[in-house]
């Protein structure tokens, strides 16, 4: 089992299984409340709800930790590692997936309905590309090194015979999806700071809308003609007896029906206004604040995947180069950070979806109060929803497609 003592080992397999369980825990959590409750089902928490069997199967195969190196040619070993095999790298994989949905919001114009078709491609490409080298190392063995799956330190997986070749079919494909996450993610950052700097020169720099690039007008259908008379400001004297309003006589046919007298006061001696575009600046649009809000579940749900994969990786990049001297240190980050995926997915789920949690929670209250009380906890539900309905709210008008056009015409 490599050169780690036996409580080395020992310690390692508690720490695995003890963040597999808090992983686990999360995950059931996660499936049964986007199964259950309809307003969890937002265009960004369902990427995450499919890459939560990912992480379901990869922490069973986390639990059964050392157990199945008893015998590795067993079937429990086996399907230990092909567990391991097709469902670790799975995450990153639906990571890279959200990644591609930003660009395709920010710079292709997609809605939520062309967004939904891409579904079963990611699936077929998020399960299947891994599910490819999962089966080859399942059957492929050799008379002098056997089966691919065997002793792995901490679990069964890919032997430390077979070192290389987790390299290629393991770690190459998963920081493929990380880097091609992290270049959309900067292309998207770039592009939103050359559009608040445009926004700040139409401005002028402080703020507001520069007058210079007036909003578009609106433009009318019918062209009538207006005749504008001006008379003298006359102020009624509280003793001058107020006249009645006649209706004026229906015109004749044959004349105009849209000329128009409009009296009007002096107003010379009235200060200048101010521009409305000056004293209110203009606030990001509704579509704006869609984007933006999956634009930050995806990024903390890449960045949850560079805590879970950066410190594994360098563990085996050690283990590659020092095969006969593991470090203790690295294999207890590997055993901490690997098996909480389900966990940081279980986070970034609920985080984002405060709003949601706290409508459900009220209208749970709702149902539990006597029927008394029940006008004033709607209305009590119906201030927590203004007030609350943010980030997440949004997301669900780009879930359900209730926007109209495209998701990105603010820009």
């Amino acid at each position: 089992m490599g050169l780690l003592t036996e409580p080395q080992i020992a310690t390692l397999i508690i720490i695995e299984r003890t963040t597999a369980s808090i992983s686990v825990t999360g995950t059931l959590i996660l499936l049964t409340t986007f199964i259950c409750i309809k307003d969890f089902r937002t265009l960004s928490n369902t990427l995450i709800f499919y890459a939560s069997f990912a992480n379901l199967f990869a922490n069973v195969a986390a639990l059964i930790g050392g157990s199945a190196l008893t015998q590795v040619n067993g079937a429990l070993c086996q399907f230990q590692g092909f567990l391991l095999e097709m469902f670790m790298q799975s995450d990153p994989l639906w990571s890279c997936a959200m990644a591609l949905n930003v660009y395709l919001v920010f710079f292709r114009r997609y809605d939520a309905y062309r967004l939904k078709k891409l579904y079963w491609i990611y699936g077929i490409i998020c399960y299947g590309l891994p599910f490819i080298p999962a089966m080859f190392c399942l059957f492929y063995k050799t008379k002098k090194k056997g089966k691919m799956y065997g002793n792995a330190t901490l679990w069964c997986w890919i032997d430390n015979d077979w070192a290389a070749i987790r390299i290629y079919s393991y770690y190459a494909p998963i920081w493929l999806a990380i880097l091609a996450a992290l270049v959309i993610y900067l292309r998207v950052g770039v592009e939103i700071f050359q559009k608040r700097s445009q926004l700040r020169a139409m401005s002028g720099g402080n703020g507001t809308v520069d007058s210079t690039h007036p909003e578009p007008a609106f433009t009318g259908l019918r062209t009538t003609e207006v005749e504008v008379t001006t008379t003298e400001r006359h102020i009624k004297s509280p003793t001058e007896p107020s006249q009645a309003y006649i209706r004026p006589e229906k015109p004749a046919a044959g004349k105009d029906q849209y000329s128009i007298t409009i009296s009007a006061h002096d107003t010379s001696n009235r200060l200048p206004t101010t521009p409305r575009a000056h004293l209110f600046p203009r606030r990001p649009s509704s579509m704006d604040k869609i984007k933006w809000a999956y634009t930050k579940c995806a990024m903390l749900f890449a960045i949850s995947i560079l805590i879970t994969w950066v410190p594994a990786s360098v563990n085996r990049v050690y283990q590659l180069r020092y095969p006969k001297n593991p470090s203790y240190a690295l294999n207890i980050g590997s055993a901490l950070v690997l098996p909480l995926q389900g966990f940081w997915n279980t986070v970034i789920y609920f985080t984002t979806s405060l709003s949601i949690c706290k409508s459900v929670i009220a209208r749970l209250r709702t149902r539990n109060l006597p029927s008394g009380f029940t006008v004033l906890d709607e209305r009590r539900e119906g201030r927590v929803r203004r007030h609350t309905g943010k980030e997440s709210d949004s997301t669900i008008e780009l879930s359900h497609g209730r926007s109209q056009g495209s998701v990105s015409e603010s820009l």
